[in-house]
């Protein structure tokens, strides 16, 4: 697979495994130690999808494992930008100055890119990959002191374009692991939580509701009346069988979630989560197969196994929704059965079937998710109002190559524009986390946020 030159110093931020840990709660918590909880994100190079490595360790200044579950199988290449709520893990107190990984040395690592040479799409798996090296000691980009109580997060990078080697512009299959890493403040907006999907469990009052989300871990969700819950769904409603994303905040006192939205992405507890690869027929015309790249599931079944295209039958009847939007997306942005395109990442909900030994799943809902894209601006911003208006996008993420090239992103005056002073300012390379929409006969992203990406 060729790479282009213009993704080199792009850097992926990643999950790096479920760390099993302390409670949910501040209760009974140990005055000689701090807790320290980790997210993950992404922004990979075009068409990768995937870059499976498997974790052994994980320590920071030499100290214990963190990974106290053991091994874990991390996939690099999958959160375009988002953050993920991995767990949260009891540390000692002190001043870290440095994190260590090890990497398995038996399990072979696997990379997954889109091969766009036929027609639908397929995932091809590029032979022989292997890893240079199997631990990587690198140090926090600033010293941090660990204090009696304090809720800290542990951010890690995974430099994917420097990490897989190239010759003459094709991936090789040898992963030169380069890494860095960060402990950052609770409250810092690096290490907030983006669409952390769970299992519901139950109401405990009127403002907050169990979850169990991986390793059956239990997390308390406070909400406010400024969390944002899809139209018509509230925790009252939901059951036993609703599956929810949540975005917020780990709250440093509690350790609960605090959360900003909420949304129901399944009500018969089952799911599937990727990257729509093809549509068929292609918008605008009412889509009845969906090739869907599965990223997650919740449950597991063996028969559907992420890394996978599973093909979706539709007919219609599905409910379509977009998560949490808060943005004013005009009419004509509309997501139904009739706006699906190839690079919108979703989340699919309904119930299972099996034929014949053949497992399928029957849709009942599909609920558009907000991703990442990032690359290169090609031409200064249009500006109608304030931060609203448009620009062009030369998208470098895996979805970049199912989606227009420019792509044409839509910014409002509620976009939240990062190490940018605001859309008059976008330039450069930058990373744009929101929703891919059909609009007008071809798919555009509306922005929630604008970031400058920096080293």
């Amino acid at each position: 697979m060729r790479l282009s030159k213009c993704v080199l110093a792009l850097f992926v931020l990643l999950p790096l495994g479920f760390l099993a840990g302390c409670s949910g709660s501040s209760a009974g918590a140990d005055p000689q130690s701090g807790s320290v909880f980790t997210v993950g994100t992404d922004a990979a190079l075009p068409g990768v999808v995937s870059c499976q490595i498997q974790v052994d360790g994980i320590s920071l200044n030499g100290g214990p494992n963190l990974l106290a579950s053991g091994p874990t199988l991390v996939d690099f290449a999958q959160w375009q930008g988002l953050h993920q709520l991995l767990d949260l893990q009891p540390v000692p107190l002190g001043t870290y100055t440095m994190a260590t990984i090890t990497l398995d040395k038996t399990t072979p690592p696997v990379i997954q890119y889109i091969n766009t040479a036929v027609n639908p799409p397929t995932i091809s798996t590029l032979p022989g990959a292997s890893l240079s090296s199997f631990s990587v000691t690198v140090p926090l980009a600033n010293s941090f002191t660990l204090k009696a109580q304090d809720l800290v997060g542990f951010r890690m990078e995974f430099d994917i374009a420097a990490s897989l080697a190239t010759n003459n512009g094709q991936l090789t299959g040898v992963i030169n692991p380069t890494f860095h890493a960060a402990l950052l403040n609770a409250t810092d907006a690096h290490v907030s939580i983006d669409n952390f999907r769970v299992g519901f469990v139950g109401t405990i009052n009127a403002n907050s509701f169990m979850v169990q989300g991986p390793h059956g871990r239990q997390w308390t969700v406070v909400t406010s009346s400024s969390t944002q819950f899809d139209t018509g769904e509230q925790p009252s409603s939901y059951t036993a069988n609703s599956i929810l994303e949540i975005s917020g905040q780990l709250d440093p006192v509690t350790k609960s979630i605090d959360a900003t939205e909420v949304a129901e992405i399944s009500t018969d507890n089952f799911f599937l989560g990727g990257l729509f690869t093809s549509i068929r027929p292609p918008a605008p015309a009412a889509a009845t197969a969906a090739d869907l790249y599965v990223r997650t599931e919740l449950p597991d079944l063996d028969s559907i196994q992420p890394g996978q295209i599973t093909t979706l039958t539709l007919n219609g009847s599905e409910l379509y929704k977009i998560a949490n939007v808060n943005l004013p997306v005009i009419t004509a942005l509309l997501f139904n059965n009739n706006s699906l395109t190839p690079g919108q990442a979703v989340a699919v909900g309904g119930i299972t079937n099996t034929s014949n030994g053949t497992t399928t799943l029957i849709p009942h809902r599909v609920v558009l998710e907000r991703q990442g894209q990032s690359g290169t601006v090609t031409t200064a911003p249009t500006i109608v109002n304030g931060n609203q208006g448009s620009f062009l996008l030369n998208d470098n993420s895996p979805a970049g190559t199912l989606l227009p090239s420019p792509l044409t992103v839509l910014t409002f005056n509620s976009t939240n524009f990062i190490n940018l002073s605001g859309l008059s300012a976008v330039t450069g390379n930058i990373r744009v986390v929101g929703f891919i929409l059909f609009n007008s006969g071809s798919p555009v992203m509306v922005a929630r946020s604008v970031e400058q990406l920096t080293d």
